[in-house]
C-alpha cells in the first residue's frame, strides 16, 4: 500500500476515534498533503519564544511523511522559512510541550485537524501524529452518548476510569458532576483539543480532576479551549473546572492524618505530601460564566486548585464572569502565569489553606458595577497560625477596580497569610487598594523598618481614592508599611485600559525577582511589558 494511502486511511480511522464539536477554523485549509512528495505543507505556523506568543515569527514549513503503519505516523521537517505573519488561520507550535497543531489540513479534499508531537532526541526534527480527525462531526464516541437536544454535541457524565480525548469536532456537553479517574485509584487523563468546546448546563455541572489523574488542555492563542455556560450571559450557568492534587496544605505539618483537607463546596479530599505533584496542564483555556454556591459561603469557583502541586503547568488561562472567585488555590504549591480574570463576582485571585505557590503575569479587571478584591489572601480562617503558612510569591499583577467606589478592596491580606509581592499595580478600587487585616498577619510580618521578610510588597504602584486602610488600634499602618519598602509609590500609573501609556512610569519601575527561576526577568510593573506586550489578546473575552 502507497504511503499517501495509508495516511489517507489512518486518518479515517483514527478520525472514528474523535467525538464532535464546533470548529473555529476557516474554510480555506492551513496546510496540505501533497501525495507525489508525501509531504505536508503548512502554509503558515506560529512559533513562540517559550514564554509567550506575542510578536512570535511566523513559518512555511514542510513535514515529509517518514514512517506509517496502522496506528503511527511520523512527518520530518523537511524546510521552513520566515514569512510575514499573514491575517489568517495559522498552525501553532508550542516548544514547552512540543505540540504542533494544525487547525485545518486537506488530504485529498478531506479536511482533518491534526496535533503532532516532538519525537525526542529525533534529528532533524521529527514529529509523531498524536491526534487525527475529520472536521465534520462523525458521531460520539463510545465514553459519550449524543444529546437529545444539541446538534453535533456528545453529553459526558459520572466517572471515567480510562483516558479520555474531547475533539474539537464536537461540542462536549458536562451533565452532573464529570470526575477524571477515582480519588488516588483508577487514574485516567483527559485531553481536550485546540478550539474544543465544553459547556455545563446548570450551577451543578462541573468538571472535576482528582488525585492522581490528569488534564491535558493545551489551546493556541488563535484556538483556545473554552469552557463555558449555555447561555453565555450571566455569572454561575455552570460549575466551573476544579483540580485535585497531592500536594501539601494547611494541617500537613500538625500532624494531620494522610495530610489532607476537604473541599469547602463538594467535601472531596485533597492534599498530601507531595509538593511536586503533577496535575497536567491548563494552556490558552478560558472558563467563562462558572460558579455556584452549593452553600452559604461554600462555592465552586471558576477554576479551583486543591492541594495542586508544581508539577502542574497553568499559563495563559482566563476566568472570566464567574459568579464567585476566578482564580482560587486551596493549599498547594501550584504556579502560575498569564492569566485574566474579567467581571468575577468576588475575587479575582484567591489564595487559602497553605497555598505555597508563585505567580506572574496577571490581569484582573474588576466588573462595572463592582466585585470584591483583586488579591484575597488566607492562611486560614480558623486556625490563622496553622502550618504551612500560605505564601504567595507574586510579581506583575496589574489589579483595576471598578473606578465607581462600590467594590471592594485591591489586595486583601489576613488571616496570618505570608506574601511577597513585587511589580504590581493596584488601581481604582472602592474601599482602599491594600489592607492588612488580623492580628497574626501584622505579627508575622516584623514592623515597618524591621520587617521579617515574609509579607513584602516592593516596586510597586497604587491610586486609589483611599490607598491604604489604615488603622490607629492596629501594630502598624499599611501606609508606613507601603512605604517604608524599596520602588513603592502612591501616584498615577497612567494606563490605558489595562495597558501601560505612552510615558508610563510602569515601562521602567520594576525590578527582577531575585533568585527566582520561576520569574521571567523584568524591569517593568503590571502584567504587561508595553503597550505591544498585549499577550491577553486574542483569545480571551472581556476585554474588547
Amino acid at each position: 500500500m502507497s504511503q499517501s494511502r495509508v495516511f489517507k486511511q489512518t486518518a479515517i480511522s483514527l478520525a472514528i476515534l474523535g467525538g464532535a464539536l464546533f470548529h473555529t477554523s476557516s474554510a480555506v485549509a492551513n496546510a496540505q498533503y501533497d501525495p507525489t512528495t508525501n509531504s505536508v505543507i503548512i502554509e503558515a505556523v506560529d512559533v513562540p519564544s517559550g514564554k509567550s506568543h506575542v510578536n512570535a515569527p511566523t513559518f512555511r514549513a514542510v513535514l515529509r511523511l517518514v514512517a506509517s503503519n496502522s496506528t503511527d505516523i511520523e512527518l520530518e521537517l523537511a524546510d521552513a522559512s520566515v514569512i510575514t505573519t499573514p491575517n489568517a488561520d495559522r498552525a501553532h507550535f508550542d516548544p514547552v510541550f512540543g505540540q504542533l497543531y494544525l487547525p485545518s489540513i486537506d488530504v485529498g479534499g478531506t479536511q482533518f485537524n491534526a496535533v503532532l508531537e516532538v519525537v525526542p532526541n529525533a534529528n532533524p526534527l521529527r514529529f509523531r501524529v498524536k491526534g487525527l480527525h475529520e472536521q465534520a462531526f462523525t458521531g460520539c464516541p463510545t465514553f459519550a452518548r449524543p444529546s437529545e437536544n444539541v446538534p453535533n454535541a456528545c453529553v459526558l457524565e459520572g466517572e471515567y476510569n480510562q483516558d479520555i480525548t474531547l475533539t474539537n469536532n464536537t461540542t462536549w456537553i458536562v451533565s452532573g458532576g464529570v470526575f477524571i479517574g477515582g480519588d488516588r485509584v483508577n487514574s485516567a487523563t483527559l485531553t481536550i483539543e485546540p478550539g474544543t468546546r465544553v459547556i455545563g448546563r446548570s450551577g451543578l455541572d462541573f468538571l472535576y480532576v482528582r488525585r492522581n489523574s490528569k488534564i491535558h488542555a493545551i489551546g493556541t492563542p488563535q484556538h483556545p479551549i473554552v469552557m463555558t455556560g449555555p447561555n453565555e450571559q450571566l455569572p454561575g450557568e455552570w460549575g466551573g473546572l476544579v483540580l485535585a492534587g497531592n500536594a501539601p496544605a494547611n494541617g500537613c505539618a500538625e500532624g494531620v492524618a494522610v495530610c489532607e483537607q476537604l473541599d469547602e463546596a463538594l467535601t472531596t479530599p485533597y492534599g498530601g505530601g507531595n509538593p511536586h505533584d503533577n496535575s497536567g496542564v491548563v494552556k490558552y483555556v478560558s472558563i467563562r460564566y462558572a460558579g455556584f454556591e452549593v452553600r452559604p459561603d461554600e462555592e465552586l469557583n471558576c477554576f479551583t486548585m486543591l492541594g495542586v502541586g508544581d508539577g502542574t503547568t497553568i499559563d495563559f488561562a482566563q476566568c472570566h464572569m464567574g459568579a464567585d472567585d476566578g482564580f482560587e488555590m486551596f493549599g498547594g504549591t501550584v504556579n502560575l502565569k498569564h492569566l485574566v480574570a474579567t467581571y468575577n463576582d468576588d475575587d479575582g485571585f484567591d489564595w487559602q489553606i497553605g497555598w505555597v505557590g508563585k505567580a506572574q503575569h496577571v490581569l484582573v479587571v474588576n466588573l462595572p458595577d463592582g466585585s470584591d478584591a483583586g488579591i484575597e489572601a488566607d492562611n486560614n480562617e480558623r486556625n490563622h497560625n496553622s502550618l504551612p503558612r500560605s505564601l504567595g510569591k507574586v510579581s506583575n499583577f496589574t489589579l483595576i477596580g471598578s473606578g465607581s467606589g462600590v467594590d471592594g478592596h485591591g489586595i486583601v491580606l489576613r488571616r496570618g497569610t505570608a506574601a511577597n509581592i513585587h511589580n504590581t499595580v493596584v488601581t481604582g478600587f472602592g474601599r482602599s487598594c491594600i489592607t492588612l487585616d488580623n492580628t497574626a498577619t501584622f505579627d508575622h510580618a516584623g514592623f515597618p523598618g524591621n520587617l521579617s521578610g515574609s509579607l513584602t510588597i516592593e516596586n510597586s504602584y497604587v491610586n486609589c481614592d483611599v490607598n491604604f486602610n489604615d488603622r490607629p488600634t492596629e501594630p502598624f499602618l499599611v501606609s508606613d508599611w507601603f512605604n517604608s519598602q524599596p520602588g513603592n509609590v502612591a501616584g498615577d500609573p497612567q494606563l490605558n485600559g489595562y495597558l501601560p501609556a505612552a510615558g508610563s512610569p510602569l515601562l521602567t519601575g520594576g525590578a527582577p525577582v531575585p533568585n527566582d527561576p520561576f520569574f521571567d526577568p523584568v524591569n517593568h510593573i503590571g502584567a504587561f511589558a508595553d503597550a505591544n506586550d498585549d499577550w491577553a489578546k486574542g483569545w480571551t473575552v472581556g476585554l474588547e
